[in-house]
């Protein structure tokens, strides 16, 4: 009898890709979003005014899902993007200055890249996703580059290299490192490595030198230090962004549906986690930060029982208040139980003082129009005379003001 054996999809890398598909973001410059902001949205360059996102990631989760190739999947897609006008060299609106530039949109070469591209970086999330399960019997991690004459120099110096997982070094250096990079990691046990080093494997176990080079992101004007070896835009963990996303989501989400006594227990022990201070630094997906007591759920009409913090607002907060520390931002869950004054301002938001090691803390929340959700906006230390302004605002309605009892 003859079994016929059939491949079985990549269900983290179809898991990661669909963390980002919800978040589709119409771009002009692939400066437009840069590094982790790839790990919870959806874009392509050049897409803005175009119809074409949903088009191009309803393809590639096909060809995850059906193992497609990529000639597949351009022959499919290219004549729906052609109906749509997205196919060759145009004169096309830059939204960011209103200027026509001429640019290439749809082609045989950029389904390639995109195809590449989306698939190595979700493969890398899946391959992260088995790596932080397994870390505890393999715990190292092996570069390990494909030496021919289209590998870079830089790739092929780090070719071998064996670290921990958890080394930062993988922070920056954790393929894919750039436009149709093939280099991968391989999770390594120590039995794996005494093998390796007994069949005569160069193992390296200290990192190259890393050099930088400067590049200026023409959409922003700020210049960033890049390190040789890896193309702008890609110095970060394309694996490990995506798995913490779809990780960091997933928990938000069953805290939210938890019972209420285990809800301030979950979201304190997720504040109080190393992955706290990684989305704090390099934010990805969203984080549970603060849970909603009753009186605040019923001022607001919440379903539900928990408050989040997007990355993108937490980009923003690195932006505004970068003299905000890790532990500044690991008093949010206390601002519920412990908060001086509460103030609703409108019908979705509430606004939050407390005063805490002689200073005034001041954290908003917004509940999204369908009141299935709550996030929040901003967060901030502040001054007691502020007070008297938020209380006066037109609409506004004490909730409570703890400095009277």
């Amino acid at each position: 009898m003859v079994v016929e054996l059939k491949s079985v999809p990549p269900a983290e890398a179809i898991a990661a890709f669909a963390q980002r598909k919800p978040n589709l973001v119409a771009s002009f410059s692939w400066q437009d979003a840069w590094q982790e902001d790839h790990a919870t949205m959806f874009t392509v360059a050049k897409s803005a005014g175009f119809d074409i996102l949903s088009d191009i990631s309803d393809a590639l989760e096909k060809a995850l899902k059906e193992g497609r190739t990529v000639r597949d999947f351009s022959r499919d897609l290219k004549p729906v993007l052609q109906a749509k006008g997205w196919w060759g060299k145009q004169l096309v609106e830059d939204p960011a200055t209103g200027d026509l530039v001429a640019a290439q949109l749809g082609s045989t070469s950029r389904l390639k890249r995109i195809f590449d591209t989306n698939m190595r970086v979700s493969y890398a999330a899946g391959h992260w996703a088995s790596f932080e399960r397994n870390k505890a019997a393999r715990p190292y991690l092996r570069y390990v580059a494909l030496l021919d004459d289209r590998t870079r120099p830089a790739h092929r110096a780090r070719h071998n290299l064996v670290l921990p997982v958890d080394d930062p070094y993988w922070d920056m250096w954790a393929p894919p490192c750039g436009w149709n990079c093939r280099c991968t990691l391989q999770s390594l046990s120590q039995r794996d490595v005494d093998r390796l080093q007994r069949q005569g494997e160069d193992l390296k176990f200290e990192p190259p030198q890393d050099t930088f080079r400067n590049f200026v992101n023409k959409r922003t004007g700020e210049v960033m230090r890049v390190p040789d070896g890896i193309d702008p835009g890609w110095a970060y963990n394309p694996g490990r962004a995506g798995y913490e996303a779809r990780v960091n989501q997933t928990i938000a989400e069953k805290i939210a549906d938890a019972a209420p006594e285990l809800v301030d227990t979950a979201v304190q022990e997720r504040v109080a986690s190393s992955a706290f201070e990684r989305f704090i630094n390099r934010p990805q997906g969203s984080m549970p930060v603060m849970a909603i007591a009753p009186e605040i759920a019923e001022a607001l009409s919440l379903d539900s029982r928990v408050a989040l913090l997007s990355a993108d607002t937490m980009a923003k907060q690195l932006a505004r208040h970068p003299e905000l520390t890790v532990d500044d931002y690991r008093l949010l869950p206390s601002l519920f139980s412990a908060a001086t004054v509460a103030v609703q301002d409108g019908a979705l938001s509430i606004v939050f003082l407390r005063l805490a090691n002689g200073r005034w803390l001041h954290a908003v929340i917004k509940s999204t129009k369908s009141r299935k959700a709550a996030f929040l906006t901003s967060f901030r230390f502040t001054t007691e005379d502020r007070i008297p302004a938020i209380v006066s605002r037109p609409g506004a309605r004490v909730i409570y003001d703890r400095r009277k009892e």
